[in-house]
């Protein structure tokens, strides 16, 4: 079974003027997630017994500013 996790939050953008780049981000979720699977919306506890030694959550990571 494939699950699709969609997290909506905030994307935080560092601009550094003096040297007129970007320099680094990060997201910030929000409280709440929706689960899909095939196309349909699930409930996270209906297929939390699956997730084994994990806790469902992935980090977040972004790719940063050179």
């Amino acid at each position: 079974m494939l699950i699709e996790k969609i997290t909506t939050g905030t994307v935080v953008q560092v601009f550094d003027t003096d040297a007129q780049k970007f320099v680094s981000q990060r997201f910030t979720p929000d409280e709440a997630s929706t689960y899909f699977s095939d196309g349909f919306e699930i409930n996270f506890s209906d297929f939390e017994d699956r997730l084994i030694g994990n806790t469902g959550v992935y980090p977040f990571d972004m790719v940063q500013p050179e």
